[in-house]
């Protein structure tokens, strides 16, 4: 059974329970309301920017809403949060293991 019109389904790798589990410390709940989250993580970004960063897929956090009303608070749920936290890392990393093409210690 396929439908055309459905989005592709989206795996992203499960996040980290200490990730999670140090988020919900710090925002007290499964939903996370945006302005906090820019707050505390995207302090560079003001809320127009933040909002557009999402919008264009550049920041992947799926956003949230408790009900359809275009005023609804928008909120992200802490494991999306915490997986992409845990991605910048795992790739923050790789780039750290990767060797170095300009290193300053070569001899010509």
């Amino acid at each position: 059974m396929s439908n055309a019109n459905q989005s592709p389904l989206r795996l992203l790798p499960a996040p980290d329970a200490d990730t999670v589990e140090l988020l919900y410390r710090n925002f007290g709940d499964v939903l996370i309301p945006l302005d906090k989250l820019r707050a505390q993580y995207f302090r560079h970004l003001n809320e127009q920017s933040f909002a557009a960063e999402i919008i264009s897929g550049r920041i992947q956090i799926p956003v949230i809403t408790l009900d359809s009303s275009r005023k609804a608070p928008k909120f992200a749920h802490i494991r999306h949060v915490a997986a992409l936290i845990d991605i910048r890392a795992y790739k923050a990393d790789e780039e750290l293991a990767r060797p170095q093409s300009d290193s300053p210690d070569k001899d010509d």
